[in-house]
Parts: C-alpha cells; sequence; structure tokens
C-alpha cells in the first residue's frame, strides 16, 4: 500500500447564505412572506496525503490574505473567512514538517476562492485540475464579466507564476495518479469541471473525497437537494448519482465539502488516517 498517511487540514471557516450550499432552505408562505436568509457557518478544509512516490494535495484552501488584499469587496461580503493562525494550508505543511517544494502533486477539485487560493505557493507541484473548470475560468477572466467564486487577484497569481497545469478532459473518467490515489472526473456540476479524489488506506480504508461535488449531507439525501450555486443542475445529479455507485463499490467515506456536522466528527492536523 503506497499511501502511508491522510491528513485532513483545517483551512477557517466561511460565514455565508445556507442557500449558497442548499437551494431555498427556507420558504415563505403567505403568511410569512418576508422570510430571512439563513446565515451558516461552512467549514474550508483540504487533504495532505503522504504516498511512497510523492506529496499530494487536495485542494488548496483560501489565501491566507483572503480578507484583507487578495479578494474584492463583493467575495469578502458575501462569504467572509475567518482563518486561524495555526489553520490553512501552509500552516499545516509547517506544522508536519514539509516545505512547500515538497509538494509533487496538487488536484484540485475545482477553481473557487475557497479551494484554489494558494496555488501560487506550489510553483514546483504539477497542478491537475479539469481542463473544462480552467478554459471556463480564464474565458470569464478575458471577458472581464462577473466571476463569482473566481478570484481575478487569485488568477493573476497563477499567471505570474507560470505554475505548472496538467489538464484532465473530458474523456478521461478517472486516472491514476499514484499507487492508493485515482483522479475522478465527474464533469460539470457545481461549476464548470469538478474532479475528486478515491484515496485507499491500509488501516482506515477508502475515503472519496468530493469537495463541492456534494456540498453537505443534506444535498447528498436521499432525495438530492441542488446547491443555490450549480452551473449545470443535471450535470450535479448525475455527479451525485456515480459518487453514490463509487461509495458502494469501493465501501467507501464520503468526505463532502462545507459540512459542519460532518466537520466536527474529523480528525486533523496533525491527526491522521493511515
Amino acid at each position: 500500500m503506497a499511501n502511508k498517511r491522510m491528513y485532513i487540514v483545517s483551512g477557517g471557516m466561511i460565514h455565508c447564505d445556507l442557500a449558497n450550499m442548499v437551494c431555498m432552505p427556507a420558504l415563505g408562505t403567505a403568511k410569512e412572506n418576508q422570510v430571512q436568509s439563513i446565515w451558516a457557518k461552512s467549514p474550508v478544509t483540504c487533504m495532505i496525503i503522504e504516498n511512497e512516490d510523492g506529496l499530494v494535495l487536495y485542494d488548496t484552501g483560501c489565501h491566507p490574505e483572503a480578507m484583507t488584499v487578495r479578494w474584492d469587496e463583493g467575495n469578502r461580503l458575501r462569504t467572509p473567512v475567518e482563518i486561524g493562525e495555526r489553520e490553512g494550508i501552509l500552516a499545516a505543511l509547517k506544522t508536519l514538517g514539509y516545505r512547500t517544494d515538497d509538494v509533487t502533486h496538487i488536484v484540485l477539485s475545482h477553481l473557487h476562492e475557497d479551494h484554489a487560493g494558494c496555488i501560487e505557493f506550489f510553483d514546483k507541484a504539477e497542478i491537475l485540475v479539469s481542463d473544462r473548470e480552467l478554459t471556463g475560468t480564464m474565458r470569464l477572466y478575458a471577458l472581464h464579466g462577473d466571476m463569482g467564486g473566481y478570484i481575478k487577484n487569485d488568477i493573476k497569481a497563477w499567471l505570474d507564476k507560470e505554475v505548472c497545469w496538467s489538464l484532465v478532459d473530458d474523456e478521461e473518467e478517472e486516472r491514476e495518479l499514484l499507487d492508493g490515489i485515482k483522479i475522478i472526473n465527474f464533469g460539470p456540476g457545481h461549476t464548470f469541471g469538478m474532479m475528486g479524489l478515491l484515496v485507499t488506506l491500509k488501516e482506515s480504508g477508502n475515503f472519496l473525497l468530493v469537495s463541492d461535488c456534494v456540498n453537505t449531507a443534506a444535498n447528498y439525501g436521499p432525495p438530492i437537494r441542488f446547491p443555490g450555486l450549480a452551473y449545470d443542475t443535471i450535470g450535479y445529479q448525475k455527479t451525485v448519482e456515480r459518487i453514490r455507485r463509487l461509495e458502494r463499490k469501493y465501501h467507501a467515506k464520503v468526505l463532502f465539502g462545507h459540512d459542519i456536522g460532518q466537520y466536527s466528527q474529523l480528525k486533523f492536523v496533525p491527526e491522521y488516517y493511515d
């Protein structure tokens, strides 16, 4: 078994409208026709996998200066994030005795601000992302339109650093990255192109890392509940159905993108799953 350990990194806590994660969480009625938003906590996580052939990250979390100079005002108001001094991917690697240059591969679920905010710190790593996702992100950037969860300053940093992109195209549904680490290319859903990981550990078994393919257990259902932010709802439904098949096939534990209940039950750096 080539995987030695998997660490889960706490990347801070986003505060946002619950409707971002679960569409229409509170419905109005004739008697209560002024329903207010539900302001909710949304944990940010990423993973470090120690493999005999490399050090792999799944996502990188938010940029450490997200709330000061990195994010635009709209993002800071819609999804303010709190990141503690010991939280985030950079702090986690330091705690474990690693340097950023020790990371050999980064698999990105997608390119939103809370998943791809620290790419620039890893200019020696192979950065794997959906071809569809990178193309859609760069198109938005070039057209100077509404960027939503994509951050212009993040993209500028990627271009300045000339990071080493490795694209996964639509036809490649799965890719064996290293022994015990398989990329699952889910295609469009929450964004233009979503990717997950299947990680196999000797003692802890199989984990499906699905990020915002499924934000929370409420989205997973059954029945499936769509997020408020979805590029392709048909693709989203197909992805959830595929995750269920993979969960059964591999007897895997599914780790959601932003589930506060699941978050409270996980082990974080320096603890690990082996």
